[in-house]
């Protein structure tokens, strides 16, 4: 899967945003922005960050865990308008009930 980010769909403080997060997600980042928790810290802590200009996503796995949660693995490979390629093994977890899943887990591990 290959995007190129051009409009303000998925954008932190976007409404589907806000909706897909959960109230007490945690993320966890390389530093310096470290370990995030709750909704509102996350979407201010994105603010103004750039948004990366194309992103290709393999290497996909799916677990899923009961009937109300999965964890997704992925290898995602980014760059910014001006930035270093960047590359990261991620998982994002999310919780279900019912049609209603939200996002309680998401983090990064960078790969050389």
């Amino acid at each position: 899967m290959t995007s190129r980010r051009g409009d303000d769909h998925g954008r932190p403080g976007s409404d589907p945003y806000r909706e897909l997060l959960d109230e007490d997600c945690i993320m966890a980042f390389p530093a310096p922005v470290g370990l995030l928790r709750g909704r509102s810290v996350i979407i201010r802590s994105l603010q103004g960050v750039p948004r990366w200009e194309h992103l290709t996503i393999s290497e996909k796995v799916m677990s899923r865990i009961g009937e109300n949660f999965i964890v997704l693995g992925y290898l995602a490979e980014a760059r910014r308008a001006e930035g270093e390629p960047y590359a990261a093994c991620c998982t994002s977890t999310y919780h279900g009930v019912g049609a209603d899943w939200k996002l309680i887990q998401h983090q990064h591990t960078p790969v050389d």
